[in-house]
């Protein structure tokens, strides 16, 4: 595989082949129609399989989904109320987000984020593979991915646990030069990776998707505070995706909250420390909670005043996304014919996750010796270590139970039995006498 220029693979990790088992998935993200000019158009869904890894299959695949799955893309079809939006592109690579490094210390507004995960491509194609490694995109590219991604999201059922409807949200990214893609090649879709355990009745990533957008706009917000920005950007009131997990972080820096008023802490006990604390104390105000739907208006908001956007690849990048329409889309010189049926293959056992360790090499080397520590948003906890099982003591290969029959082994001595007293005859009772002549 060549990969995309801003794709940099981790070097300890070879890739690996990549063969679509159309019954080895277990939820649907995306469907889109892809239009390269040597196939004509054609649609695809992109699936996640038992271990979370991203699983692309052809629509004319579609019976040999589960149908689970079925009835997630029927769902989808009908509730957006469109047909899947087109692509005119000659490659995709479909790319699995599972971590966000934001670097320190930036000397401006639309800096480079460092975006960790699994890259798969190019597709369609004979030699798909899939590799772990960094792929670089700008502060704006991943706000415009997510805004414009968040029109085609998956739509699923909703269900009791959700507030809103459950969607599934991807974005699409530059992963070379303008003029590249203007050619249709080094498109990247990402996904916001979903932990496996969260997957019951669908793979919906509104709060993965939220956790991104607030840590990206909230660096955009200090770095234009620190570097005079725009007026919109400095001002923006920024909400948290989860108020509990930002009261319980202000807890853990020494805060004392009541209401919507947190004050740090004084070190002198009693009744002096309790009036140093209100009079001299640090307050500061918690921030209310929102859901993803406001966090992708101000990504809108925050782009408008952004200097320089959009960039070159993103208008490359968007004219090359078009709404789905009724009609298909007809090229000239291509003859369609219909595909013989295609017997799928025995289905595999899934591969097993691969270790999250490959990217504190990528986080290491960017780490600098006195430097402020980057901030990291994380679409999924890192795996408890699972405690180390005890040696058990060398056997010698013989069964215990056979040592009962080695030559001089004592005879187990066998207990008798006390032999049962004859019973005494018991009396008759009295109402057998009534039958005796």
């Amino acid at each position: 595989m060549s990969p995309p220029r801003f794709f940099v693979p981790h070097s300890a990790s070879p890739a690996e082949p990549v063969k679509a088992d159309a019954a080895s998935v277990t939820h649907a993200v995306d469907a889109f129609q892809l239009e390269p000019r040597y196939l004509g158009e054609q649609e695809w869904f992109v699936c996640t399989d038992v271990v979370g890894q991203l699983v692309v299959v052809p629509a004319s695949e579609r019976d040999a989904l589960p149908p689970s799955v079925q009835a997630q893309l029927a769902h989808h079809e009908i509730a957006s109320g469109r047909p899947p939006r087109r692509i005119a592109a000659a490659e995709l690579f479909f790319f699995s987000l599972e971590l966000i490094e934001h670097p320190a210390d930036a000397e401006g507004l639309n800096d480079p984020v460092y975006l960790y995960g699994t890259l798969m491509g190019p597709w369609p194609g004979d030699s798909v593979v899939r590799v772990p490694g960094q792929l670089t995109v700008t502060r704006g590219d991943m706000l415009a991915g997510l805004v414009h991604g968040a029109a085609d999201a998956f739509h699923y059922v909703k269900d009791a646990e959700s507030r809103d409807a459950p969607r599934s949200i991807h974005a699409l990214l530059p992963g070379d030069r303008a003029e590249r893609l203007a050619e249709g090649r080094g498109l990247v879709l990402a996904y916001p990776a979903v932990p496996v355990e969260l997957q019951t009745s669908h793979a919906a990533n509104g709060s993965q998707v939220a956790n991104i957008l607030h840590d990206v706009l909230t660096q955009l917000q200090e770095d234009a505070r620190a570097h005079g920005g725009p007026e919109v950007l400095t001002t923006l009131d920024l909400p948290v995706p989860s108020r509990a997990m930002a009261i319980a972080e202000l807890e853990s820096r020494g805060y004392e909250v009541n209401g919507d008023i947190a004050t740090q802490k004084s070190s002198r006990p009693g009744l002096m420390g309790r009036i140093a604390e209100w009079v001299h104390g640090d307050k500061v105000k918690v921030p209310r909670e929102a859901a993803t739907p406001e966090f992708l208006e101000l990504a809108r908001r925050a782009l408008t005043s952004l200097p320089g956007w959009p960039s070159d690849t993103e208008r490359a990048l968007r004219s090359l996304v078009r709404a789905g329409s009724g009609a298909p889309v007809h090229h000239p010189g291509i003859i369609r014919t219909p595909a013989a049926p295609k017997q799928l293959p025995p289905r595999a056992p899934p591969a097993p996750p691969r270790p999250s360790d490959w990217m504190k090499d990528f986080l290491d080397a960017h780490e600098r010796s006195g430097g402020a520590k980057p901030k990291l948003t994380r679409m999924q906890a890192p795996p408890a270590a699972t405690p180390a099982k005890k040696a058990s003591p060398p056997t010698s290969g013989t069964p215990e139970w056979l040592s009962d029959f080695a030559p001089g082994s004592p005879v187990p001595r066998v207990r008798k039995q006390p032999e049962a007293k004859p019973s005494a005859p018991q009396k008759k009772p009295d109402w057998m006498s009534d039958f005796d002549d």
